[in-house]
């Protein structure tokens, strides 16, 4: 999308039965007849048999994880996805993919819930519902100040790292240098007490600075 809010998030459906990929259709377009700004552009049993016409869409939406195996398909253009399934493993496979945006939602969200989920991915926003989240993160209670606040480019590298980019990816987006970027992320491992980059994407969103 571009940024404008006003423009509807075209959806590819994948699930493996009509009846299925039906389904999520009806519960989309209930909510679009609301105002929303969802659009089922299409859909498909698998990503293998989509067509090209998919990479034109927002977001695809995921029936079950094991269609997941075939996201590689999609390379550095991959649209936002999102996935129906309560698998924490999912989280890992969604992140090295490096979609424009991610999220994973229980098979059983209601269509609110749904339509929201699809809409946020759609802006390049990451979804986890809050048992997941827990789960991954640890609860509430845990969270508190970092013992030295990031500058504002530490967390910009913060942030990426959470979006599964290597050193070189983060320096083409940031248009700094790779020595730069390591320079940055020593910085930030020391000031949030961490040594490597799962612990420092872990912290990061306990302390509030960054979003998973």
């Amino acid at each position: 999308m571009d940024g404008s809010e006003s423009q509807a998030v075209r959806v590819f459906i994948v699930a493996p039965t009509p009846m299925a990929r039906a389904g999520l259709r009806s519960m989309l377009e209930a909510s679009s007849d609301e105002g929303s700004g969802v659009e089922v552009v299409g859909g498909a049993a698998s990503l293998a048999a989509s067509g090209p016409g998919i990479s034109a869409t927002d977001v695809v939406l995921l029936a079950d994880e094991e269609s997941l195996e075939d996201a590689v398909f999609f390379g550095e253009n991959s649209p936002a996805i999102l996935v129906l399934s309560e698998d924490d493993r999912v989280v890992p496979k969604l992140r090295a993919l490096l979609p424009r945006g991610w999220g994973v939602l229980p098979p059983d969200a209601p269509p609110e819930e749904l339509e929201a989920a699809v809409v946020a991915v759609g802006r390049g926003l990451v979804v986890l519902p809050e048992a997941l989240t827990v789960r991954l993160l640890g609860t509430p209670e845990e969270a508190r100040e970092p013992p030295e606040p990031l500058t504002a480019r530490e967390g910009e590298v913060l942030g990426l790292i959470g979006r599964g980019l290597s050193n070189r990816l983060i320096a083409r987006e940031l248009h700094i240098s790779e020595h730069t970027v390591k320079f940055h992320i020593s910085s930030l491992y020391a000031k949030l007490e961490v040594g490597n980059r799962a612990e420092a994407v872990s912290r990061g969103a306990r302390y509030g600075l960054i979003s998973l």
